[in-house]
């Protein structure tokens, strides 16, 4: 089974605007190490992540959101914002679909001219990534509250 891949074009007025990316998620496997080396970083920081657990994975990043990266230090917020963007690479002819430049050569190479579009890739790509997390969030909700993590309020009495 492929892996999911989309296509964005830049929506910012400049020098930017139009060109295409293309953005592949990573497989499961590196995804969730990707996941836990962010917690890692953000909690060895010292910053309170409200709601994340050590070791949670790519869905404790999801419940930080893309904020999880001003937590850590510089040289590992980089290293691992690096590795995010490695999965986009970039359509410089939009009838010529098949040719990709990697993000190293993009990155390197001066395609991107805005500053701006490379925060927004940055945020597509972590979309990409755990923006399968919303659609369950209310669901890890109703079961805290079932479970009674959320709230000291007792369970209502049931009739036996």
């Amino acid at each position: 089974m492929a892996l999911k891949e989309i296509t964005v074009s830049c929506p910012h007025e400049g020098k930017d605007k139009g060109k295409r990316f293309v953005i592949t998620r990573m497989s499961a496997v590196a995804a969730d190490r990707w996941g836990r080396h962010c917690l890692q970083a953000a909690a060895s920081s010292g910053a309170d992540i409200a709601g994340v657990a050590q070791g949670g994975g790519l869905a404790a990043v999801a419940a930080a959101g893309i904020s999880i990266f001003a937590a850590m230090d510089p040289e590992r917020m980089d290293a691992l914002i690096d590795q995010l963007l490695q999965c986009v690479q970039m359509q410089p002819d939009p009838a010529n679909p098949g040719v990709l430049l990697p993000w190293d050569v993009v990155s390197a190479g001066g395609q991107i001219e805005e500053i701006p579009t490379v925060g927004w890739l940055q945020k597509e790509a972590f979309a990409l990534h755990v923006d399968f997390f919303k659609g369950v969030g209310q669901l890890f909700s109703l079961l805290t509250l079932m479970l009674g993590t959320e709230s000291n309020v007792p369970a209502p009495a049931s009739a036996t």
